[in-house]
């Protein structure tokens, strides 16, 4: 009776320790990418200040990125519009761009980290940064 007991509670012990966290589970819309390190737009701004960025969710979205020009994807719903441009001393928040005019629309696409920006009849594509 003891060793069946002992058994049970050395087996409770390692599947105590063997069972994922919610923590570390992927929480929802993480893209996969949850394990990475974000760059934050200081960071950004330090290395090019004439940089096209901008903020959705939180994650830092690039233009002019070699990866994503010739990949192929398509547009998917709209997410929402770019509501400000940023300006030096202003804190960077969601929505806000360093080169995209206000009212510039957001759509997801097919691709994993990849959004698309139109304005003014123009198609931009943007990947999420990670740092180096």
């Amino acid at each position: 009776m003891k060793i069946r007991l002992l058994s049970l509670l050395l087996l409770s012990f390692v599947l105590t320790a063997c069972a994922t966290t919610k923590s570390e589970e992927d929480p929802p819309n993480s893209d996969g990418l949850h394990n990475q390190a974000y760059p934050n737009v200081e960071q950004i701004l330090s290395k090019n200040e004439n940089v096209d960025i901008f903020q959705w969710n939180k994650r830092i979205y690039q233009t002019n990125v070699d990866s994503i020009e010739n990949s192929e994807l398509s547009k998917q719903e709209l997410l929402g519009t770019i509501e400000s441009v940023y300006q030096e001393g202003v804190d960077f928040a969601d929505r806000m761009a360093t080169k995209l005019p206000e009212g510039t629309k957001i759509y997801a696409t097919d691709q994993t980290g990849i959004l698309i920006a139109e304005y003014d009849g123009e198609t931009k594509r943007y990947l999420a940064m990670i740092e180096d």
